[in-house]
């Protein structure tokens, strides 16, 4: 009788050893997205929660660009910390960010620096795919920050070829009181004409 207890103890470990094997295996070939799972916290009743969420995202780059609608959502967030960094995830994920383009028509009248200069950022990383909100941007160009002028003229040197609203709106900026505004809209201005 002990014998057939060890062999059937010996038997049961040699099971438990190969399942978790398998377990083990099927998390290393199959891991789960970090993207989606950062995106669900964003949806955290506690800011801190969300805006670890959107750091996170923030940390994977391109790669979040599953979570680009649940980052648009957040550019809506009550924490302005948290709308910032969806902005700036939004940038760094670039021309995959077009889901969330409406989203960013909207934050370039955000209340916070940051999110409209993350905002401007990302408009102009996206590209054609932000012509829809070319007008947003126009309407824009009289932000009081010169960066986030900056990059709406570099978005619309992008987006505005040839649209002679954009080409007048960037033209109106040519004695901006910073150089830089100045310089960028010299060189988009060369860009749309052409």
């Amino acid at each position: 009788m002990a014998r057939v207890n060890r062999k059937a103890y010996a038997i049961a470990g040699v099971v438990f050893a190969i399942s978790l094997g398998v377990v083990y295996g099927y998390a290393i070939l199959f891991p789960a997205d970090p993207a989606k799972q950062l995106a669900a916290q964003l949806q955290d009743e506690d800011a801190k929660v969300r805006y670890k969420a959107t750091k996170g995202l923030e940390e994977l780059g391109a790669n979040a660009h599953a979570a680009v609608e649940q980052l648009a959502v957040a550019l809506k967030d009550e924490d302005p910390k948290v709308r910032y960094r969806a902005a700036k995830t939004l940038a760094k994920v670039g021309e995959n960010s077009k889901p969330a383009v409406n989203a960013l028509a909207g934050a370039l009248r955000d209340s916070d620096r940051e999110v409209r200069y993350y905002t401007a950022k990302a408009i102009y990383k996206i590209g054609d795919a932000a012509i829809p909100i070319r007008d947003n941007v126009i309407a824009a160009l009289t932000d009081k920050d010169e960066e986030v002028r900056y990059y709406l003229v570099k978005a619309l040197a992008e987006i505005g070829d040839e649209h002679k609203p954009s080409i007048d709106a960037v033209a109106n900026l040519s004695s901006d009181s910073s150089s830089k505004v100045r310089e960028v809209v010299k060189n988009a201005l060369k860009d749309m004409r052409d």
